[in-house]
């Protein structure tokens, strides 16, 4: 901005900020500026809630790296009962079959599992009872479950034995509508795939009858 003296020359003269109020909104902008970068650096990392989003949002490590469930039953032909007692597997047990007795138009069988080891075994249910021919072929189907009653367990100790009875009406009862005579019958005990066998003399289903009870003493 130019001012004129009447008489004299025109003198330039530049405007100029006071030095100290030019010291002074220096020292305020600088100040913001490092109040704002302190801001920054507390908040960063948060979302518009002010939470991190990175806590508390993954499972625990256990549960993330599928831990086993300790609470998990054990299975398989030697599982762990009540007591510690296992199951009988059919490893464990030898198989027998014989005449009980005839009445009514039926005929029964007494089946028993003993058991040949040195510890005691539990069974508990209905065995899966199967006949078989000559050529090794089944013979019709394996034996229904003779009632609905709630199944015991039995405890078996070392060389003692469980019974199950299975029934079959009677060739003269039956009219001759009868099975092929079997050559052996197999027991899967229960619990267990493998198949006790034994030959079998004088069975013969009739009828359509053929049942098994559950185990019991």
């Amino acid at each position: 901005m130019a001012f004129g003296v009447p008489g004299t020359a025109y003198t330039a003269y530049r405007a100029r900020r006071a030095p100290g109020r030019w010291r002074r909104s220096t020292r305020a902008a600088a100040g913001t500026v490092l109040l704002l970068a302190a801001v920054a650096a507390c908040g960063g990392g948060e979302d518009a809630d002010g939470k991190d989003p990175g806590a508390g949002d993954s499972p625990p490590a256990s549960a993330a790296d599928g831990a086993a469930d300790s609470s998990a039953p054990a299975t398989g032909g030697h599982e762990a009962t009540g007591g510690g007692t296992r199951r009988c597997a059919a490893s464990d047990l030898t198989m027998s079959l014989d005449p009980a007795e005839s009445r009514a138009g039926s005929r029964y069988f007494d089946m028993a599992l003993k058991n040949t080891t040195d510890a005691a075994c539990l069974l508990k249910g209905y065995p899966r009872v199967s006949l078989t021919g000559e050529d090794g072929a089944t013979i019709g189907s394996p034996a229904a479950h003779a009632d609905d009653g709630t199944a015991r367990t039995v405890t078996l100790q070392p060389s003692t034995r469980a019974h199950a009875k299975l029934r079959t009406g009677s060739e003269d009862a039956a009219d001759g509508s009868c099975w092929a005579r079997p050559r052996s019958v197999e027991v899967r005990p229960p619990g267990s795939d493998r198949a006790l066998t034994a030959e079998v003399d004088g069975l013969r289903v009739c009828g359509g009858l053929f049942t098994v009870t559950a185990l019991e003493w």
